[in-house]
């Protein structure tokens, strides 16, 4: 477990003392947190002083993708429709994710862990998700849900990810590999003109913009996040264990964030999509925008961010100075719990 991580659970174990949760029941015992084991049992382990009358329960999370990730976005996308005319397909969509960790609500010295760090291609995801983390013997009540975001290295190849992308992720310290691209009929990249260095004799429009009409992606990011204690949308934190039955719950992870017009703090419906910031982030107008492209752009280079912009920084050691951190940013912000549910990213409470 990493170090900020137990940081952020010592943090939430005081409040949760100080709390308590009425849904939980029976006398738990203690356990360490951060156990090596894949699946941690909890409650109701050999060392643990239980509850005799009641029946343990077990916890299976699923990993789901949102819609945006495996069917694309496009201009005439609803809610989440892009509103400057682009549509972007992902070709994949990779993200290091696990160390899910539960925390009995009534008791935080109470905890289980599964340690469990899978490398995923979500747009291979089915829509009813995929089951990769599951807890037994657990308590009967409510637990608290936390999770991360990882580095690739420290995790485990899923089947979904070759092997090649696999040792990408791994030597760069990503934690997303996203590959795809922005297409739009009438498609214009805008770069900065003091930035740009289009192909010899290719001459600008009278908006200094080119003609580019597929525009392709490909990132290896780091955005390591520890995520929690998440709840559901219209519903308490955690989940609520039945004795002998077996619960289920969703990790969810958003597409769409990087496509944000800010950081939100409200809701989601009153975010804006916009792609046209990435289609000018095209400096040498080759039809791909790379990590060095975006890394040499400041925010303010970019015409496009004007007002309809919030460009306040989340992450006090990640500023916005360039477009890659501000992508990186974006990606720390879209874990979600079942579907539409918020996490607080690194301590910093999410209601997008």
């Amino acid at each position: 477990m990493t170090q900020f991580r137990h940081f952020f659970l010592a943090l939430t174990c005081v409040l949760a003392v100080a709390c308590g949760d009425d849904d939980a029941s029976g006398d738990v015992g203690t356990r360490d947190a951060g156990g090596d084991s894949t699946s941690s049992d909890t409650g109701f382990d050999g060392g643990s002083e239980i509850d005799s009358g009641t029946e343990p329960g077990s916890l299976e999370f699923t990993l789901e993708a949102e819609d945006t990730i495996t069917d694309g976005l496009s201009p005439e996308g609803g809610d989440e429709a892009i509103l400057d005319g682009w549509a972007v397909d992902f070709d994949q969509y990779v993200i290091a994710i696990g160390e899910v960790d539960l925390q009995f609500a009534t008791d935080a010295s109470v905890t289980a862990e599964d340690a469990d760090i899978l490398v995923v291609d979500l747009t291979t995801v089915p829509p009813a998700g995929l089951p990769l983390w599951s807890f037994d013997t657990l308590a009967t009540g409510r637990w608290e849900v936390f999770y991360l975001q990882a580095h690739a290295g420290e995790g485990t190849r899923h089947e979904s990810v070759t092997e090649a992308d696999f040792m990408e992720m791994s030597d760069n310290d990503c934690t997303y590999l996203i590959r795809g691209s922005l297409n739009k009929t009438d498609g214009r990249s805008c770069p900065p003109a003091t930035l740009a260095t289009p192909p010899a004799g290719t001459t600008p429009d009278a908006d200094g913009c080119f003609a580019n009409t597929t525009i392709a992606f490909d990132f290896c990011a780091e955005a390591e996040t520890a995520f929690g204690p998440c709840e559901s949308e219209d519903g308490p934190t955690g989940v609520a264990v039945t004795g002998g039955t077996t619960q289920s719950a969703s990790l969810t992870i958003h597409g769409d964030h990087i496509f944000f017009n800010g950081f939100p703090e409200g809701d989601e419906g009153a975010v804006m999509r916009l792609a046209q910031w990435l289609a000018d982030c095209d400096l040498d107008l080759d039809g791909t925008v790379t990590r060095a492209e975006l890394e040499a752009i400041e925010p303010s280079d970019l015409a496009e961010l004007d007002a309809r912009y919030d460009l306040s920084a989340p992450f006090p050691d990640l500023p916005l100075d360039n477009m890659w951190n501000y992508l990186r940013a974006q990606l720390k912000t879209q874990g979600h719990f079942q579907g539409e549910g918020e996490c607080p990213f690194d301590g910093v409470a999410h209601e997008d």
